[in-house]
């Protein structure tokens, strides 16, 4: 998918996590990642709120965060790996 949006009168009923889910649901192992403006400070509030976490920032000097998804699993400390919660 190359952008996920929504019209402003369609925000706060939920679509946009839902939206979210159905595109990333079917990532083998949970492995998701979606750039973003860190200047698109609604958005990032929603990516956090629904467990996205920022990997680190595009280095080519723009704003781009990279996030990864609720389940990705990524390094933890000293190169073990997260595993979801509950797990």
């Amino acid at each position: 998918m190359d952008e996920l949006a929504l019209a402003p009168r369609a925000r706060g009923a939920g679509l946009a996590a839902a939206l979210l889910e159905s595109v990333t649901a079917p990532a083998v192992d949970g492995r998701c990642w979606l750039l973003t403006s860190a200047r698109a400070e609604p958005a990032v509030r929603l990516y956090h709120r629904l467990g996205w976490r920022p990997a680190h920032a595009v280095p080519d000097g723009s704003d781009l965060v990279a996030y990864l998804g609720p389940l990705h699993p990524r390094p933890g400390p000293a190169g073990t790996q997260r595993t979801p919660a509950g797990t």
